[in-house]
């Protein structure tokens, strides 16, 4: 009787390549809002089995490890990474402004935190600007009251306007320092985790990947 030993080619085709795992994280992040960098695993190939196993784990100690400001930072920090930031330039004590440069610093934020995984609403308006058009909104209503609504009304437009609009181009940060900034964001992930209550169970995880990797 002649037994049948598998392939080199069959073994292979069970292996899921750099590649196919880049597609699977992407996946993950996205339904479990987490975000795992694929270049941990972009070193080698992986047995669905294997892969299972170690991706369940990753994230569930993603989803249930608490936000410190070190995990903030080094989000941030892998972001900038990506990016093409030399990772010497890249400090707790690093201003913001010397990342950044104001030319296109709005498209870099959206990159950065498209890239970290982040959300970073860390862009303000020009203060005086944004102070002075909020000073006369209030101003006025009482005009409005005492004297005439319709010229009020269009002087309360015109300033809503413009603040609307000076914040969709705001591009001063709200902080001066990237260890300020990884600081606010820990915290502030640590205050909706500590108020969702939330917690994943390993079996929940492990479903999840199990799932996602049959899309791939």
């Amino acid at each position: 009787m002649r037994l049948f030993l598998p392939s080199k080619q069959t073994f292979m085709a069970d292996l899921y390549s750099p590649h196919q795992i880049e597609k699977l994280i992407t996946e993950l992040n996205t339904r479990l809002n987490c975000s795992v960098d694929a270049s941990d695993y972009s070193d080698k190939s992986y047995s669905e089995s294997s892969l299972s196993d170690l991706l369940a784990q990753r994230y569930y100690e993603e989803l249930t490890g608490e936000w410190t400001t070190e995990k903030a930072y080094s989000q941030l920090k892998n972001g900038l990474l990506k990016m093409g930031v030399g990772e010497s330039d890249i400090h707790m004590d690093t201003k913001l402004n010397l990342l950044l440069p104001s030319a296109g610093r709005r498209i870099k934020v959206q990159e950065w935190s498209s890239k970290s995984g982040l959300e970073l609403d860390v862009l303000k308006p020009n203060g005086i600007l944004n102070g002075l058009l909020t000073f006369l909104f209030f101003v006025f209503i009482p005009l409005g009251i005492g004297m005439d609504w319709f010229f009020s009304g269009i002087g309360m437009v015109v300033c809503a306007g413009g603040i609307f609009l000076l914040n969709k181009t705001a591009k001063n940060f709200k902080m001066e320092t990237l260890g300020q900034l990884s600081e606010s964001i820990a915290w502030k992930l640590y205050l909706q985790q500590q108020k969702s209550g939330a917690t994943a169970s390993m079996q929940t995880v492990g479903d999840e990947v199990k799932r996602a990797m049959q899309l791939v």
